[in-house]
Order: C-alpha cells, then sequence, then structure tokens
C-alpha cells in the first residue's frame, strides 16, 4: 500500500528471508488482496480480491503522497513484512495477476498466509537479537527454521 515507503522490521540473519517491503518488486498485492472498511484508517470499503479504486495500471497508488490527507492513515502505516514480493517474484515467478489473471485468485489467497508467516519469522528473528531471550534461544532458531521451511516449501505447492 505504501510505494516508496522505508521498510519496517529488523534485518534478517544471512540466510534469512528479506523481510522487509520492496514494494518495487510487488504487484500491489496489499491493495488488493485484503479487504477494508470504510473508518478511521481507510476512507472507503473495499472487498478482498478487489483493487483499490486508486490503483493505477502500474500498481503504483495514485494518492501514495497524500494517503493520510485523503483519509487513508492505514495504508501508511501497512507492513507486508516482504511478503509482497516473495509472493509476486518467488511464488508466482514474476507474473503479475494483470497480465496473468487465471493467477489472480491463488495470488491473493496466499498473499495473506505468507504475509503472516514473514511477521512471526521477523517477531522470532527480532528475539534472537535480545539478550533477555537468550535461555530460548534455541527454541527460537527451531520455531524459525520450521516456519522458514514450511514457508518455501509451501510457496513451491502453489
Amino acid at each position: 500500500m505504501s510505494k516508496g515507503r522505508e521498510p519496517a522490521g529488523p534485518v534478517p540473519d544471512q540466510g534469512r528471508p528479506t523481510l522487509r517491503a520492496d514494494c518495487e518488486s510487488c504487484f500491489a498485492l496489499c491493495c488488493v488482496a485484503p479487504a477494508f472498511l470504510a473508518s478511521a484508517d481507510f476512507a472507503i470499503s473495499k472487498d478482498a480480491g478487489h483493487p483499490c479504486p486508486q490503483l493505477q495500471p502500474d500498481f503504483r497508488c495514485t494518492i501514495h503522497p497524500r494517503l493520510r490527507q485523503q483519509g487513508f492513515p492505514g495504508c501508511t502505516v501497512y507492513d507486508c513484512f516482504g511478503a509482497g514480493q516473495k509472493v509476486s517474484q518467488v511464488t508466482f515467478g514474476g507474473q503479475d495477476w494483470r497480465s496473468v489473471p487465471h493467477t489472480a485468485d491463488q495470488m491473493f489467497d496466499v498473499f495473506p498466509i505468507m504475509r503472516q508467516l514473514h511477521e512471526l519469522l521477523w517477531y522470532l528473528t527480532e528475539a534472537l537479537t535480545r539478550p533477555a531471550a537468550h535461555p530460548v534461544h534455541g527454541e527460537l532458531r527451531s520455531t524459525l527454521d520450521d516456519i522458514e521451511a514450511f514457508r518455501v516449501t509451501g510457496a513451491h505447492g502453489v
């Protein structure tokens, strides 16, 4: 939802997934896959799987520099933790949902799952940087490895 926004999250260890959003490598999945309701965060309601009316054909937002002023602060704080580019470039091999429409529904279904996995990986990676968590680092690393294995295997199962 935020092309050009500074990515959030810690830089993972070598060999770990990139847990920072790279909007340039994504097909605006955050602007299409999730539903949202008109609220303090979004000026309009939008059904899941439908592009935001502000989304341009090049996957950029027409109001990106003015999201907050236009009533879309939810877009400015959303973070996919790198799931968008993972789904776009790895899981679907760079085929976008507009050029290859038969991928759209599956791509939109996979994206929120991948986002949840990436958020879990972010928390686990962050916990491994905390000295207070040292007594459970072994368990954290094991869980992180399990989720990473599932993330990679699940991506190839699409």
